[in-house]
């Protein structure tokens, strides 16, 4: 079929076409390809992102001997899993070769010129394999060269480079997958050629997902039309009408190609896929309501409207961004709520429409592609210049859209950008342009005058396509490495680095003025460093450096120019010991990059703050490209360390699996609860003798409970496993002896691996009996009533707080469903403002059906005003009590309508009252507690 319509002379042609308008359309990255990238530097530096990953892969893989998918260079000292990260395995291994041969800036750009040329080629053969079918042969190869550089110039690809989604890029699988598909399906072709074609759509569609899973979802997506589509042709073929544009294979052939195609994708992709699809059932990686889905759908007028790229009707690029982080921060600004990222062309519109109106049915499975992703792409809530919610005659109203279902869709969910389906829609809109062309080609004369139009029409479309899409010049990214990391890589000790601009990023927020370009940086030097950029990151990983005084006020000098006095003198304090913890060897200050806010507007007080508060020498070890690098003072140390974590300031000592408790006194001892079957510390040793032989002690509680099996402990030491001991009863101390050789001169990193956990709630059970009542409180209760207030708050059996009380002064009443524990209803009555309120709450409480429970509390001056019928009321809960006891008292009642008096639960207290009942309100799995924990030396 190649041959037929495009001999390999032709291929060769295609493809060179291709290469020389990839490199003219990013132009002026060919001047740059070893020192420049796509990218700007006032956005988030997410090309820096790319870069590091193809450096990692190689850096864990080969040069450490290590899992690629865990790093302990970012987020140190806590190190982080990149299984969820946004790797673009394709990018990186393609990238591996050309890195070591040139460097990594060249290895990437070229990987991405190549992205571009194989989605034109890709997209290419996929519209002369349908035009094939058309039986009309006049124009198919002009149609199908113009359908590949519709798709793959088009403006969204170009803006996605701009803002560094190099993964958003990476689309040549794409329409190599889609043909691969529908040749599966084909029973046209002989049944080897439709085997070959679906083991060939799973090598794709596994090459798609090691690129970017959520274009894998996509193409699940396309994949459930493509069935459609394929029924419905397979229903008519069976009534005998005709079939276009081929007659389908047999639902057996159909299930056989399937089956062959998710077999391929599994084995290819499976390696990474399973532990991706482990971590996106952790509920600490699910996406945070709907993410940023609204700011990134794309607005109808956006559909219709040239990028900021376009050198004619486009802008300022940096500026834009500026507008659109103004606008994310409600500062009043106007226009789209994100950088215009998909633009559909004019030309390209007009000739996909006369594609699906000339041909109507035949192109169905496009029209429904095309409809469906540019459906998905506006998002959740239609927005129009930047307004999804819209003001009809004084009525504020939305309009959902059919995105909104996907976000209650499992893993599917988890894409929060639904511009990210223009991939697909923008390779449906090209096919249609193909057929489009095609048709109108077939419309022109014949002969000598038909063939010079038939030139210059698909030559003048072409023009017009990638002019109306034109996003020249591409906007680069300095990717040249400062000379002071080669002094940094020289250093041979287990040295970490700090550099301002500080600050921790994933896709869930920011902290701090994170600059991903510095941990491009550490591609030069190898050395862990503080901060980091990461796709999705557990809360903890973010907590962790939130709680730290000295992260907080350098985050305030950054973000606000100011830090509090107290915050100051916290970090202060810290300040030696923090840098002593994490080994800290180099302090990096960098000037700011040009309206990248809000660091260039406060860099000069971080700096100040950084040099009074750090312990550095007095003057930098190296100034250049307007950066200052200092050494940090480091104390000579020792080689044993005692961590006491029943004392105060031990936080930035704990890793993951511990309380988040400053101290806590469990079993009457200062200490910490291990509450995971894995519980990190981090101890700093220096002069550490690899020769001797050292004793890590560990004082321990563990938590046991009536019938619990004994508690085993077990001991890692930078991943070196050491015996599991099994626990007594009680406190003791447990003890390993540790070679030398495990141990290092800097920060160590301990893991207690317990043997189970078990959470108090479950096996100590309690009892929610209601006093003598014999009826029991279905949920768990929480009352308070005092002089400012009070409160009534119920909690699930998952520890979900319900705020049941009316929040009125006086006396708030809820009344609970027996069996539920559903609110029913619940009243304020003000008896604090006169007697009225105080009959209404008498009749009130007479209202009440016998047998549900009744939950009372006061709030302010309830007595003031109480009087002995309201009184009588409170007595028919069960509650013994007078009016005379009641006064100047707070009270809160857990009570039963028709009780007995004195058989219900009361509390009255002249400060505030406070009344649990609860099974056990402990809902934390605990291993044992932690007293302390010490490394000695010989």
């Amino acid at each position: 079929m190649w041959k037929k319509h495009c001999p390999a002379r032709c291929h060769g042609m295609v493809l060179g076409l291709y290469a020389a308008l990839a490199l003219a359309l990013s132009w002026p990255l060919p001047r740059y390809l070893t020192s420049r990238v796509p990218g700007v530097a006032q956005w988030a530096f997410d090309e820096s992102t790319f870069l590091w990953n193809a450096w990692y892969l190689k850096h864990a893989l080969v040069d450490r001997l290590s899992n690629p998918l865990h790093t302990e260079l970012i987020y140190y000292p806590l190190g982080i899993d990149l299984i969820l990260h946004t790797y673009n395995f394709f990018h990186a291994l393609l990238a591996q070769p050309m890195m070591l041969a040139v460097n990594l800036p060249f290895a990437s750009n070229v990987a991405l010129l190549l992205s571009t040329v194989l989605s034109a080629y890709g997209t290419f053969l996929l519209v002369l394999w349908l035009l094939r079918k058309t039986g009309r042969q006049r124009g198919i190869r002009a149609a199908a060269v113009v359908a590949g550089l519709l798709y793959a110039f088009a403006s969204n690809r170009a803006v996605y480079a701009a803002l560094g989604h190099y993964d958003m890029v990476t689309t040549q699988w794409i329409p190599f997958y889609g043909l691969m598909l529908l040749r599966s399906l084909d029973g046209t072709l002989p049944a080897r050629r439709r085997y070959q074609a679906a083991a060939l759509a799973g090598f794709f569609l596994a090459l798609n997902g090691l690129a970017e899973m959520i274009t894998a979802m996509f193409l699940g997506l396309f994949t459930g039309l493509v069935l459609l589509w394929w029924a419905v042709n397979w229903l008519k073929d069976r009534r005998g009408q005709a079939t276009w544009p081929a007659p389908p294979v047999s639902p057996a052939g159909a299930l056989a190609a399937l089956a062959l195609t998710g077999g391929v994708t599994a084995l290819v992709w499976g390696p990474a896929l399973v532990p991706i699809l482990v971590q996106f059932l952790t509920a600490d990686f699910a996406l945070k309501g709907w993410g940023e889905a609204i700011p990134l759908s794309v607005d109808l007028l956006g559909l219709f409207t040239p990028t900021v790229l376009h050198p004619v009707f486009g802008g300022d690029l940096v500026a834009e961004l500026r507008r659109v982080q103004l606008r994310a921060l409600e500062m009043g600004v106007t226009g789209f709520r994100d950088v215009n990222t998909v633009f559909l062309g004019w030309t390209s519109l007009a000739l996909a429409l006369v594609g699906a109106l000339a041909l109507g049915r035949r192109v169905r499975l496009w029209i429904w592609t095309a409809v469906l992703f540019g459906l998905f792409a506006l998002g959740p809530f239609l927005q129009i210049n930047g307004r999804y919610r819209f003001d009809l005659d004084g009525v504020e109203a939305t309009f959902p859209l059919p995105y909104a279902l996907l976000h209650y869709i499992p893993i599917v969910k988890a894409n929060r950008a639904p511009n990210r389906n223009s991939v697909i829609l923008m390779l449906a809109l090209a096919v249609l342009a193909g057929y489009g062309l095609h048709w109108l080609l077939q419309r022109l004369p014949t002969g000598r005058g038909g063939r010079f139009y038939s030139g210059l029409l698909p030559a003048l479309l072409a023009g017009l396509i990638l002019f109306e899409h034109l996003a020249v010049p591409a906007p680069l990214s300095d990717a040249r490495i400062p000379q002071v990391y080669a002094q940094i890589a020289a250093d041979p000790r287990p040295v970490s680095v700090l550099q301002l601009p500080l600050g921790w990023r994933n896709s869930f927020g920011t902290w701090g003025p994170e600059r991903t370009q510095l941990q491009y940086f550490q591609t030069a030097h190898g050395k862990p460093m503080l901060g980091g950029n990461i796709s999705r990151a557990p809360d903890f990983k973010m907590a962790y450096f939130q709680r730290i005084p000295l992260f907080q006020a350098l985050v305030d000098a950054q973000v606000d120019g100011k830090v509090t006095p107290e915050l100051a003198e916290a970090a202060r304090a810290q300040a030696d010991e923090l840098m002593y913890l994490y080994n800290v060897g180099y302090v990096l200050l960098f000037p700011p990059i040009p309206q990248r806010f809000p660091y260039v507007d406060h860099w000069q007080t971080a700096w100040d703050f950084a040099r009074e508060v750090l312990p550095l020498e007095e003057e930098p070890f190296w100034r250049g490209e307007g950066i200052e690098a200092y050494r940090v003072r480091q104390p000579e140390g020792a080689d044993h360390f005692r961590l006491d974590l029943g004392q105060p300031g031990t936080y930035p000592y704990r890793g993951e699996g511990w309380d988040n408790a400053e101290i806590d006194a469990p079993y009457e001892v200062d200490a910490i609860w291990a509450t995971a079957r894995t519980s990190r510390l981090f101890v700093p040793l220096r002069q550490v003798d690899p020769a001797a032989g050292y004793t890590v002690a560990v004082r321990a509680h563990p938590f046991a409970y009536p019938g619990s099996e004994p508690q085993t402990l077990a001991l890692a030491v930078n991943g070196r496993l050491l015996e599991t001991q099994t626990l007594a009863d009680g406190w003791q101390e447990v003890t390993w002896t540790v070679p030398g050789s495990a141990l290092v001169d800097g920060l160590n990193r301990l893991e207690l691996r317990w043997g189970a956990t078990a959470v108090p709630r479950t096996v100590l059970g309690g009892s929610r009996q209601i006093g003598s009542t014999g009826v029991s409180l279905p949920v768990d209760a929480d009352l308070k009533g005092f002089a400012d207030g009070g409160y009534i708050a119920l909690f699930d059996e998952v520890g979900n707080q319900v705020d049941a009380a009316a929040g009125r002064r006086g006396v708030n009443v809820t009344v609970l469903d027996p069996e539920s524990g559903a609110v029913l209803d619940k009243v304020g009555f003000d008896t604090a403002a006169n007697v009225y309120e105080s009959q209404a709450l008498a009749d009130y409480l007479a209202r009440i059906q016998p047998g549900h429970p009744v939950l009372v509390v006061s709030h302010g001056d309830a007595t003031a005003h109480l009087t002995e019928e309201a009184v009588a009321g409170l007595r028919g809960l069960g509650v013994d009590v007078t009016l005379a006891a009641l006064q100047g008292q707070h009270f809160a009642i857990i009570g039963v309508q028709g009780a007995a008096p004195g058989t219900a639960l009361a509390v009255l207290d002249p400060q505030e009252a406070f009344l649990r009942l609860s099974l056990n309100p402990d809902r934390r799995p605990l291993a044992a507690a932690v007293d302390w924990v010490e490394i000695r030396s010989p």
